[in-house]
């Protein structure tokens, strides 16, 4: 199956955008997902976040993570979903690093989810 799609989800009841695009076949699971879930309060995709991060290179690069969310108890997280075959990949462990340090000094957590 095809992962790699993009598209509209349309008229979100828990984020403050009308259309919030998804890039894939995940993406679009997460946004069904943290809509039906009844301990979210509000999501987003279109967050405006960016997260430093260096590459095995020793360049800066900006990571744009996929979801903030906010729960019924105000919590807030960031939730990054990714292909289970793409977890251990030096990049994705790189990102999980800096994302999480990031969080940490904010309060909130840092999720990636894997949906199949």
């Amino acid at each position: 199956m095809a992962i790699s799609i993009r598209g509209d989800f349309t008229n979100p009841k828990k984020s403050p955008w009308s259309i919030e695009k998804y890039d894939s076949r995940l993406e679009q699971r997460m946004m069904d997902r943290l809509e039906s879930d009844p301990l979210v309060v509000k999501w987003m995709k279109r967050h405006g976040i960016t997260i430093p991060w260096i590459d095995k290179q020793k360049r800066q690069r900006r990571y744009l993570p996929d979801f903030l969310v906010e729960y019924a108890d105000g919590t807030k997280a960031i939730i990054e979903v990714k292909d289970p075959s793409r977890l251990d990949s030096d990049d994705v462990l790189r990102k999980r690093t800096a994302a999480e340090m990031w969080c940490k000094q904010r309060h909130m957590e840092y999720v990636i989810a894997t949906i199949g």
